[in-house]
C-alpha cells in the first residue's frame, strides 16, 4: 500500500528587499550626518568641551596661525579693512555676530586686538567657531 505523503515546499526568504532598506539607510546617514566645516584645511580650530548649535553669522573672518586676518580670499586683511567691511554691510547696526575662525596656535593678542577692533566698529558679540571634542574618561 502506497501512502501519499504532501511533499515539503521549502519558503525561500526574499533577501533584495531587506538589501534595499540598508542601502537606503546607508545613503541616509551619509548625506544627514554631521556637516563638515567650511574652513581650510590649514586652519586648525580650536577645541570645545560644550556642544552647542551652529548658528550662521553674516561675516565670518579667519585667524590664522600667522597673526593674520582673512576673509574669503587668501589675501591677509587689515582689521581696519574689516571694520570698513561691517560698517559698509551694517552688520553693526543690525546688531549681528561676527564669526571668527581662530587656528588654535594663534596668539592670544590677535585675539585681543581682533575683539578690540570689533567694539570699536560697534559689534556686541563675536562667536569662536570651535571643534566639538566631549572629554575622554579614564580608559576610554
Amino acid at each position: 500500500m502506497k501512502i501519499n505523503r504532501p511533499q515539503r515546499k521549502y519558503k525561500s526568504i526574499d533577501l533584495l528587499p531587506l538589501i534595499n532598506v540598508v542601502f537606503l539607510l546607508i545613503l541616509f546617514v551619509l548625506i544627514a550626518g554631521r556637516p563638515t566645516t567650511d574652513h581650510p584645511q590649514q586652519i586648525e580650530v580650536a577645541i570645545s568641551r560644550q556642544d552647542t548649535a551652529y548658528q550662521a553669522a553674516p561675516l565670518s573672518v579667519r585667524l590664522g596661525a600667522d597673526d593674520k586676518f582673512y576673509l574669503k580670499s587668501d589675501d591677509p586683511q587689515s582689521l581696519g579693512a574689516i571694520a570698513e567691511l561691517i560698517a559698509a554691510q551694517g552688520v553693526a547696526e543690525q546688531g549681528l555676530p561676527v564669526e571668527l575662525i581662530a587656528d588654535r596656535r594663534a596668539h592670544a593678542s590677535a585675539l585681543m586686538d581682533f575683539r578690540r577692533a570689533m567694539a570699536e566698529a560697534g559689534i556686541g558679540e563675536i562667536r569662536i567657531k570651535t571643534e566639538y571634542a566631549p572629554e575622554q574618561k579614564n580608559g576610554d
